[in-house]
């Protein structure tokens, strides 16, 4: 999402678990465009319950603008190697629309749960930073869903506020929200901030979003990590930053009942 965007995308996630699970890849869930890699838990008892990294970059530019599709990104591999290391499968994909895309990988596992080895009925979402306005157009439409995970993102605009529009129009994420009337109402949400984050207006935009679901009685937990920058899972290997990629996964553990 940044301007100096390109130096980041080779760095790995600063809390890593060994992985030795298979990992199914290049998965057609509508045509060659649009794929996606599976990351299964290395032990399941019983059809995996599944995070999908929802992304909000369509792919055609940005792989134009880095050299790399958002998938690709060692981050992004990082993180599904934690998420199934830690129990859970763990889906990244290609995209060519990202709103409209994400539902469509979304009905794809669905119907093709058994063949995945995935549980259709536990599934959750993860974003960050850009992403993150379509996996709350997600939430906002698929209340089937178990919760999310969402770190250091743009979140929804307030009446008046068009901090997110021009956000998007600036780095070339979607925007599909016309504001606070796109509140995910019922799913448990963590939200974690950084409190050093640059972005102007990103963090107002969470604060926003907690204080419109204190107002709707909303299950949203607000994470504070004062000392927290954009894109701290890597950039910032200190314990902190540690420990909240750690309360990320509790909660997509705890919610997606993996035990």
């Amino acid at each position: 999402m940044t301007d100096n965007a390109n130096t980041r995308l080779s760095n790995p996630l600063v809390h890593q678990l060994p992985y030795a699970g298979k990992v199914r890849e290049g998965i057609s869930y509508a045509d060659e465009a649009r794929f996606f890699d599976i990351y299964l838990p290395e032990r399941t008892e019983g059809p995996a319950p599944v995070v999908v990294l929802v992304t909000g970059y369509p792919d055609p530019g940005f792989e134009e603008r880095v050299g790399l599709k958002q998938m690709q990104i060692q981050a992004y591999r990082d993180w599904a190697k934690l998420l199934a290391a830690s129990g859970m499968a763990a889906v990244i994909y290609s995209n060519v629309e990202p709103v409209e895309d994400a539902f469509i990988l979304l009905d794809f596992l669905r119907c093709e749960a058994g063949q995945l080895q995935i549980d259709p009925a536990r599934i959750a979402l993860w974003s960050c930073s850009g992403n993150v306005p379509n996996a709350i157009n997600v939430l906002h439409k698929d209340s089937s869903l178990r919760c999310a995970a969402l770190l250091y993102g743009f979140m929804l605009d307030k009446a008046g506020s068009s901090v997110l529009q021009a956000a998007a129009q600036k780095f070339g994420f979607v925007n599909p929200h016309k504001g606070l009337e796109n509140f995910p109402e019922n799913t448990p949400i963590l939200v974690i901030r950084g409190g050093k984050d640059e972005f102007p207006g990103l963090n107002e935009s969470i604060d926003n979003f907690e204080m419109e679901a204190v107002a709707r009685n909303s299950p949203v937990s607000v994470i504070r990590y004062a000392e927290g920058v954009h894109a701290f899972d890597t950039l910032d290997d200190s314990q902190r930053s540690i420990e909240m990629i750690k309360l990320c996964v509790g909660f997509l553990r705890l919610r997606l009942n993996v035990y």
